[in-house]
């Protein structure tokens, strides 16, 4: 199937030299090329990215062999160079989102997905230092959590304030989200230490 936003992605590809992922989104939502998907907000944000990362792909495979579209998580970028890799070769991500089955993935599904991640994405990271017990009493107030909070607790509400300050989203804040993940892991580490 041929995604709609190709054509408009194309246009804004041409406009700069590097997006990213939520730049294109919010671009495209302000020109109203791409509007609420589904009412779940967690489905509404999957499908968007979807739809962007299909087109991304769709588009990749298309502007092959005279210029190179290069997709990254955080980086976007289309040049005239040879691509450092073969299209032909296997990328899972890709695979991934040029099949249309995955996109009406279901809530568990996209949940999943997204603690696999933030798995994998901490897998990478050194472990965080435990706060003292004031600054983790202050951090749980800022967030709005008791002290007998548990470690449940507090992913329930990291992900309500990742949805709420996500970059892809509207009302999105990068610097906000970036300070939010860092307490996150302060409030993990704290909670495991005042667990045991």
């Amino acid at each position: 199937m041929l995604n709609p936003l190709i054509d408009e992605i194309f246009e804004l590809i041409l406009t700069k030299d590097t997006w990213m992922v939520h730049t294109l989104a919010l671009q495209l939502q302000q020109q109203g090329a791409i509007t609420t998907l589904d009412p779940q907000p967690e489905r509404d944000l999957f499908k968007r990215n979807f739809l962007i990362m299909n087109a991304l792909y769709q588009l990749q495979q298309q502007l092959q062999p005279a210029q190179h579209l290069m997709i990254a998580s955080l980086q976007i970028t289309l040049t005239d160079a040879a691509p450092h890799k073969s299209l032909q070769g296997v990328d899972p991500l890709r695979d991934y989102y040029l099949d249309w089955q995955n996109y009406e993935t279901s809530r568990d599904e996209i949940e999943e997905l997204l603690n696999d991640f933030w798995q994998r994405f901490a897998g990478n990271k050194k472990p965080r230092q435990a706060l003292d017990s004031k600054a983790y009493s202050k951090l749980l107030q800022r967030w709005q959590l008791t002290k007998q909070c548990s470690l449940k607790d507090i992913q329930k509400r990291w992900r309500q304030l990742a949805m709420q300050h996500h970059p892809d989203k509207e009302t999105g804040d990068t610097e906000k989200f970036k300070a939010l993940k860092n307490e996150y892991e302060q409030l993990k580490a704290s909670c495991s230490t005042v667990d045991n």
